[in-house]
């Protein structure tokens, strides 16, 4: 049977909480399905029964995820949102380094990759397999009347709002270039067609999303290979996670 690989950002748990469950289906069905990570997402893979490779275990030590969440947590606004990419970027440029031959190695056949996980597509291209967009949170396609996904812009279909999303969206493409540059470097070096955008990292094949369609703006230009299907997420083999519950107040309003 088919050998799936696994690619997420880091260890950030909203994520994980989709792609595993994906593959603890996939095994379940007779595939094989291996996560390609960090050594802080190790537990998280063992404890849902997917096969875990560790990369990156010199750039991204346990704890890093940890103390990295911790620094994001304290900034606020544009400088949160430098930092998300610039952790990204880090990622991404050590899964671009070490992926390739670690999912060669493996035999993978095909990749499901994290939207957020922007270098996913680039591998898959360069090792010649195909692979299939897996969106974890909010939709991330880009479209004219649909805000920008790190803004908390209402909808409009006005001239106005159109206006306004394509001024987050320029903002959107400052902030996110030294990604996009390291994705074409290696795509340079890789003989890839360069991107335009990073949107051009998306799956030809098929785009999924957890979510159900009618939580989504109107949309008018997904792909017709983009699904919506619905909630992944299962608490079965979950490691347990404590929380001082007798510290907590009872009652609506209490203080």
């Amino acid at each position: 049977m088919t050998h799936f690989g696994i690619i997420c950002p880091g260890a950030a748990t909203g994520p994980l909480n989709t792609m595993l469950p994906l593959g603890q289906e996939l095994q379940r069905r007779g595939y094989r399905v291996t996560l390609f990570g960090t050594l802080d997402t190790q537990s998280k893979a063992l404890a849902a029964g997917i096969k875990f490779q560790a990369i990156g275990e010199k750039d991204f030590i346990p704890g890093s995820t940890a103390e990295s969440f911790t620094k994001l947590g304290q900034l606020r606004g544009l400088a949160a949102f430098r930092y998300t990419i610039d952790l990204l970027k880090r990622v991404s440029s050590m899964t671009l380094q070490e992926a390739p031959a670690a999912i060669k190695a493996a035999g993978v056949e095909a990749l499901l990759v994290n939207q957020s996980s922007v270098e996913g597509g680039t591998i898959a291209e360069f090792l010649k397999i195909p692979f299939i967009t897996v969106c974890s949170a909010v939709v991330l396609n880009r479209e004219p009347s649909v805000p920008p996904f790190f803004t908390t812009w209402k909808y409009s279909s006005a001239a106005w709002a159109r206006l306004r999303n394509q001024i987050g969206y320029t903002l959107l493409n400052s902030v996110a270039k030294p990604l996009e540059d390291l994705i074409n470097e290696y795509r340079r070096e890789w003989k890839l067609p360069l991107y335009s955008s990073l949107k051009d990292g998306y799956s030809p094949l098929a785009q999924i999303s957890n979510a159900p369609a009618e939580f989504e703006f109107p949309r008018e230009e997904l792909a017709p290979w983009f699904h919506f299907t619905g909630s992944f997420h299962t608490s079965a083999s979950r490691i347990p996670v404590s929380f001082p519950y007798e510290n907590a107040k009872s009652g609506c309003g209490a203080k």
